[in-house]
C-alpha cells in the first residue's frame, strides 16, 4: 500500500478531492454510445460498416478509469496492487465465466458440432490473451468466415485485460515522475500510434492491425493520460458556457456519424491515421462531458445509466446469442435481428441478477415482502436454469480438444485436404485420358472434334465446391472441375485466364467464388471481378452459385450483385444455393458454410438440375 506524508502535495489534493467525484455524470451516456455504435456493427454491418469504432471510445473509457480510480485510491493512501488486481478480477471474471458456461450449456444442446474445438479458445479468452490467439488461428474479424465462433468479439476482452496487467507498473512510473505524469502515457501512446501507421503503409495484414495489442493500445493510453490529468485538476472548470461545449460536441459527433457509415474496416484510412484521429476525438468527447457538469448532468438519463450499467454484459452476450441465430436460420426472420437485440438485453439482466443473487443476496432480499416472493421466485427460477446450463458448459469445455496441434476446424481441414486430394486425381486421370486421345488424332477435322468435346462444363470454385467435388463429378462425369480452399474471385481470375489458355475453358462456366471475399466495392477484388468477366465473355453461358456464409459481412452484398449481373447479362445465371442452404443448416458443417456428407449431394444436385433444366430450354 502507498502511504502519503502529511505534508506532500498529493495529501493536500486528497482532500480537495470530492469523494462523490467517484461517479463522474455522462460516463453512462458515452458507455452507451460505445456499445450501441459496436452492436449495429455486428448486425447490421453493411449499414453501419464502421460501428466497429465504439471499441476505441471503450478503450479510452478504460484507460481513464483505470487512472483515474487508481489516482484517487494513490492519494488517499489506499492503493495497492493486490487490492487493485482483485477489484479488476471481481468486475471482469464472474460475469465473464458466466456468459461462457452458459453460452457452452445451451450450446450442448442446440450446437453441439460447435463445442469440439472450444477449449482452447476458451483458456485464450481466461487468461487474457484471446486476441492473439485468434491472429494465430487466422481469424479475420471483419470477414467472420475462417474459424467462426461464438466467441470472436472476446478479442476485445484480450486487449483490456492485458492492459490492466500492464497498468501498475504504468502508473507506478507515471507517479514518480511528478510533474511529468502523464508523459509516459503520451509518449507509448504515440509510438503506439505511429505503429499501426507505419505497419499499415508497410501492407501488413489487417488482422494483425485490428487485433494487436501494440497497435491498439494507445486509446487506453491516451484515456489514462486524460484520466491522470483530470484527478489533478478535477476543480477546475475550463468552460464557460454551455454554448461552447455544444459546438465542440458537433463537431466530434460528426466524424463518428461518417465513419459509422463510411469507414470499413478493410480500408487503409482507417488505420493510416483515421483509427488515430478518431481516437483523439473520443478524448475530446469524454473531455467534455467530464468536465461540464451541466453537459454530464443532462446525461444523466434513466436508459443512458441502464444500458451503460449493462454495457459489459451486453457485450459480453453478443456474439454467443448472434452466432446462435445465424447458425439456426432465425436471424433470417423479418424481425430477427431485432428479436436478437432483446435476448441480448434480457440475458444482460438475468446475468447481472443472478451474479448478484449469488454475490450480494441481501440486495435481493430487503425488498418489500409482496415484492420478495416474486423476486425470489423468478430468481430462483433463473439460477436453477443457469445452473444446470454452467455444469453442462463446464462438462463440455473439459471434454473438448485440447490437442495444440489442432486448429479449430481441423477436422474440416483434414476433410477438405482429402478431398482437394482427389480432386487432383481425378484431374490427373482426365488429363492422362486426354493426353492419350490427342496422340491419336491424326487429321485436323478430329482435332476440332476432340476440342468441341473438351469445351463442354468447367467449373471454378472455392472450398464450398471442393467439399462437394466428389458429388459434382460423380452427377457432372463430364464437367472439369477445378476448385481450390481460400480461393477469392481475384483467384478464380487467374484459374480462368489459365484454363483459357489451355483451351480447358468451357462453353458452359460454373463458378462458386465470393465466400472468401467480397465480389465488388473493394479493390482488388472488384478489380478481379470484371477481369474474370472479361475473360469467360459474352459467348459463354456462366452459372454462379449464390453465396451462403452467415458469418460473411459480404454474403448478403454478393448475393444482390449477382441477381443484378443475371438481369444485365442474357449469359449470366445464377444457381441459387443461398435459399436452399439458409433454410437447412443440418445439411452444412459447425462452422454453417460448408456442406457435409448430406449437403454436398445436394449442392451437386442443385448444379446438375440446373444445367439439365436451362441446356433442355435453349
Amino acid at each position: 500500500m502507498l502511504n502519503l506524508p502529511k505534508n506532500s502535495a498529493q495529501y493536500t489534493v486528497a482532500y480537495s478531492l470530492n469523494p462523490n467525484r467517484k461517479h463522474i455524470a455522462g460516463l453512462d451516456a458515452l458507455r452507451t454510445l460505445a456499445i450501441t455504435l459496436i452492436t449495429l456493427f455486428h448486425f447490421f454491418p453493411d449499414t453501419f460498416a464502421g460501428g466497429y469504432i465504439g471499441v476505441c471510445l471503450f478503450l479510452v473509457l478504460t484507460g481513464f478509469l483505470l487512472a483515474y480510480g487508481s489516482y484517487c485510491d494513490y492519494v488517499a493512501g489506499t492503493f495497492s496492487v493486490g487490492r487493485y488486481f482483485l477489484k479488476r478480477l471481481k468486475r471482469l471474471y464472474p460475469p465473464l465465466l458466466f456468459v461462457i458456461l452458459t453460452t457452452v450449456g445451451v450450446y450442448h444442446f442446440l450446437l453441439p458440432d460447435v463445442l469440439e474445438d472450444c477449449g482452447k479458445e476458451i483458456v485464450s479468452i481466461l487468461l487474457g490473451f484471446n486476441n492473439w490467439w485468434q491472429l494465430a488461428m487466422n481469424a479475420d474479424y471483419f470477414a467472420r468466415v475462417v474459424n467462426a465462433s461464438p466467441f470472436t468479439h472476446m478479442w476485445f476482452l484480450g486487449i483490456e485485460l492485458e492492459y490492466v496487467m500492464l497498468w501498475p507498473m504504468l502508473f507506478v512510473l507515471c507517479m514518480r515522475l511528478k510533474s511529468r505524469y502523464v508523459w509516459p502515457l503520451l509518449f507509448i501512446g504515440w509510438v503506439s500510434a505511429f505503429m499501426l501507421e507505419y505497419m499499415s503503409l508497410l501492407g501488413t495484414d489487417i488482422s494483425r492491425l485490428y487485433y494487436g495489442t501494440d497497435t491498439r493500445v494507445f486509446a487506453c493510453l491516451f484515456g489514462g493520460a486524460l484520466g491522470l490529468w483530470y484527478a489533478k485538476h478535477s476543480d477546475d472548470n475550463l468552460y464557460s458556457s454551455l454554448l461552447t461545449t455544444r459546438y465542440e460536441i458537433l463537431f466530434s459527433t460528426i466524424p463518428i456519424l461518417g465513419a459509422t457509415f463510411l469507414l470499413h474496416g478493410q480500408d487503409l484510412l482507417l488505420y493510416a491515421g483515421g483509427m488515430q484521429f478518431l481516437t483523439l476525438i473520443f478524448c475530446m468527447m469524454l473531455l467534455t462531458v467530464i468536465d461540464e457538469p451541466r453537459l454530464g448532468n443532462h446525461l444523466e438519463k434513466t436508459v443512458f445509466r441502464w444500458i451503460g450499467g449493462h454495457s459489459y454484459e451486453i457485450f459480453l452476450w453478443q456474439y454467443p446469442v448472434l452466432f446462435l441465430f445465424q447458425r439456426q436460420g432465425w436471424y433470417e426472420f423479418v424481425y430477427g435481428p431485432v428479436l436478437a437485440i432483446f435476448v441480448i438485453l434480457v440475458l444482460a439482466t438475468c446475468s447481472q441478477v443472478v451474479l448478484d443473487f449469488i454475490c450480494k443476496p441481501r440486495l435481493i432480499f430487503s425488498r418489500e415482502e409482496w415484492r420478495l416472493c416474486l423476486k425470489c421466485y423468478g430468481i430462483g427460477l433463473i439460477a436453477a436454469f443457469s445452473a444446470v446450463m454452467i455444469g453442462f458448459g463446464m462438462q463440455d469445455v473439459l471434454a473438448s480438444d485440447f490437442n495444440p496441434d489442432h486448429k479449430p476446424g481441423y477436422k474440416l481441414k483434414l476433410e477438405l485436404e482429402q478431398k482437394q486430394a482427389e480432386l487432383e486425381k481425378v484431374q490427373a486421370e482426365r488429363a492422362k485420358r486426354e493426353a492419350e486421345e490427342a496422340a491419336k488424332i491424326k487429321t485436323e477435322q478430329e482435332r476440332i472434334a476432340a476440342r468441341r468435346r473438351g469445351a463442354g462444363v468447367t467449373m471454378i470454385g472455392d472450398s464450398v465446391m471442393v467439399g462437394a467435388s466428389s458429388a459434382i463429378t460423380r452427377l457432372v462425369p463430364e464437367a472439369y472441375v477445378d476448385a481450390l480452399a481460400c480461393r477469392d474471385v481475384c483467384g478464380g481470375f487467374e484459374t480462368a485466364q489459365k484454363l483459357a489458355a489451355e483451351n480447358k475453358l468451357g462453353n458452359i462456366v460454373v463458378i462458386a467464388l465470393g465466400t472468401n471475399g467480397p465480389l465488388l466495392k473493394y479493390e482488388p477484388y472488384a478489380s478481379g471481378m470484371q477481369n474474370l468477366l472479361n475473360v469467360l465473355g459474352t459467348e459463354r453461358q456462366i452459372y454462379w452459385i449464390s453465396v451462403y456464409c452467415s458469418y460473411s459481412q459480404w454474403m448478403q452484398m454478393n448475393n444482390q450483385y449477382l441477381a443484378e449481373l443475371s438481369k444485365a447479362r442474357a449469359n449470366f445465371h445464377v444457381i441459387d444455393w443461398y435459399p436452399l442452404a439458409r433454410s437447412h443448416p443440418d445439411w452444412l458443417y459447425s462452422d454453417g458454410t460448408h456442406p457435409n456428407l448430406t449437403g454436398a449431394e445436394q449442392y451437386a444436385k442443385l448444379i446438375h438440375d440446373t444445367l439439365v433444366k436451362k441446356i433442355s430450354a435453349q
